[in-house]
């Protein structure tokens, strides 16, 4: 059942949320759709806006990391304001249920098919292995950043609710935002790839779960409030974030992956606040574009991304790469077939994870407590 804006209860399902995560999961497949068709070049100036778009739909992932990093904060900084303590064993266990069972899946399924053992061994303790199981692996980075966010989140809010720890957690967060931005301001540090593992880390994508958890806390705040009083205010600046975000993306999509992160070293920083205002902008959108937030067809694909996002890459590839190199064209009959029959194989084979494996962890992972006890006296002055 979902809980009014006015309450705002962490842990409480907000349907604006599952729709941005099928606006994350469709712009990542669309991704990998022109990468397997086209290529992860720059585009010719005279591509359509939307193919622009698609050819930057790795911004999915970083709208994923923003997501995260907002609802897993919401009941820590909820507990900072009520001095309660957030139970670490609970938070564990409801990641591994969320996560594990329906992953290492799909690396079983990888190393069947590739008899990869050392990667796969790596891949089961979250060391990326990057293209090493392709095409399996290819998403999987992205889990191995998100696992590292779980690890530090919990401890880094337990010391702020303490006065003898809460300068290091500060002085901690400093340190990893001046060495982010000197790092990322080096052209020969970026273009060294053997750097990448590193930028695709925490160090180097964690601005969007920074992104996530600051706006949390604006959430459960007074300013929200302030800020979703005036309709037309909140209508505004919604379009604004929106044709930011269609400038960087056809921008990013003209230029290509490479290119565009050597000339703006700091896009995916850029993008997760763009993200983050949207985000906060639909939690209070009454009518005009309230329907890109809140529709059954995202919500829909909300509901099964996690899922989607680990089988569709190995279905996209196994059927189009063969009719590519059997010389089809993009708008080949044969092409178009192979396109279509992947969407619907990989949004069959997502749905399928998720009523068997994804949502039966789920449940069991609804029974959680999210409170362990609370704190004596007021953490604030600990």
């Amino acid at each position: 059942m979902q809980t009014s804006l006015g309450m705002r209860q962490p842990g409480t399902y907000l349907a604006q949320l599952e729709s941005l995560r099928g606006w994350a999961i469709l712009l990542v497949v669309a991704f990998h759709y022109v990468g397997i068709l086209i290529g992860a070049g720059g585009l010719p100036d005279t591509s359509p806006l939307w193919l622009r778009v698609a050819a930057a739909g790795n911004t999915g992932v970083t709208l994923f990391f923003v997501l995260s990093g907002f609802l897993l904060s919401l009941p820590f900084i909820q507990g900072l304001k009520d001095g309660q303590r957030i139970g670490m064993a609970n938070f564990y266990s409801a990641r591994v249920l969320r996560i594990l069972p329906l992953y290492y899946l799909a690396v079983l399924v990888a190393w069947l098919f590739s008899f990869n053992t050392e990667s796969a061994l790596r891949a089961l303790l979250f060391v990326p292995v990057g293209f090493e199981i392709f095409p399996f692996s290819v998403p999987w980075w992205s889990l191995c950043t998100e696992i590292q966010f779980y690890l530090l989140l919990p401890w880094a809010m337990l010391g702020l609710h303490f006065r003898s720890s809460r300068w290091l957690v500060i002085l901690g967060g400093l340190l990893w935002l001046g060495l982010h931005l000197y790092f990322y301001s080096q052209p020969d540090w970026l273009a060294n790839n053997k750097n990448t593992m590193l930028q695709s880390s925490l160090f180097g994508r964690g601005g969007a779960f920074v992104v996530g958890g600051l706006c949390s806390w604006f959430y459960l705040g007074r300013g929200f409030e302030w800020f979703g009083n005036a309709p037309g205010r909140v209508f505004v600046v919604s379009l604004i974030a929106f044709a930011l975000l269609l400038a960087l993306l056809q921008w990013y999509g003209l230029s290509g992956q490479k290119a565009a992160l050597q000339n703006m070293p700091f896009y995916h920083d850029l993008e997760a606040i763009v993200w983050g205002g949207l985000l906060l902008c639909s939690l209070h959108l009454k009518v005009g574009i309230r329907w890109l937030f809140l529709n059954p067809l995202f919500s829909h694909f909300g509901t099964i991304s996690y899922s989607l996002y680990l089988v569709h890459v190995p279905i996209q590839f196994y059927l189009i790469y063969p009719v590519k190199v059997g010389g089809a064209g993009l708008l080949d009959p044969r092409m178009l077939t192979a396109v279509a029959v992947s969407f619907l194989l990989s949004w069959l084979a997502a749905f399928l994870c998720y009523r068997f494996i994804e949502r039966p962890c789920l449940r069991l992972k609804s029974h959680l407590p999210v409170i362990a006890g609370r704190f004596r006296g007021d953490p604030a002055r600990a």
